[in-house]
């Protein structure tokens, strides 16, 4: 997950192309929280009570710019409302397939990812993974899909758009 800010310990990372309302992930001391970007206010997980005041005051003195960036990269859909979200890492992946993936994510359930639909976007981290051999050698970084040339994926993202095939 691309990292934007570390102060105090704190260690602020954004997706490009995650779940609304947009949001932040803090790591701080193994503590884990989704953040608001707008209000400042943690929607999920924890935080101790001073890094949480840290982070609120980083997100209100940076929010035009996270959301604006946002904005300029297409990120038109944080305005859609898809429900609770839930924290989720992939604790495995491994390729079956051309753009194909299995995985377990951390709520004990395993699916299908199939990777064809994103491939076929414009990007150019996206051109190596349509190489089969070079979409192979994906791996796992922080319960992130990563890829050698600096790719990552959202695993909440991952989840909503794999499907399910095993229910925990």
């Amino acid at each position: 997950m691309p990292v934007i800010a570390v102060f105090f310990g704190i260690v602020i990372r954004m997706w490009h192309d995650d779940h609304p309302p947009p949001h932040i992930h803090v790591h701080y001391q193994g503590f884990e929280a989704l953040v608001d970007i707008r209000t400042g206010e943690v929607t999920l997980g924890r935080l101790p009570r001073r890094a949480a005041t840290l982070v609120k005051d980083w997100c209100l003195r940076h929010q035009m710019g996270c959301v604006t960036g946002a904005w300029r990269s297409g990120l038109s859909h944080w305005n859609e409302f898809r429900g609770p979200t839930k924290m989720i890492k992939i604790l495995e992946a491994r390729c079956i397939g051309e753009c194909q993936l299995e995985l377990l994510f951390s709520n004990g359930q395993r699916g299908i990812f199939n990777a064809r639909h994103m491939l076929e976007r414009d990007g150019s981290l996206l051109v190596a993974l349509r190489d089969p051999a070079y979409f192979s050698r994906v791996f796992l970084d922080a319960g992130t899909l990563c890829w050698p040339n600096g790719l990552e994926l959202s695993p909440a993202r991952v989840y909503e758009q794999a499907q399910i095939i095993e229910v925990a």
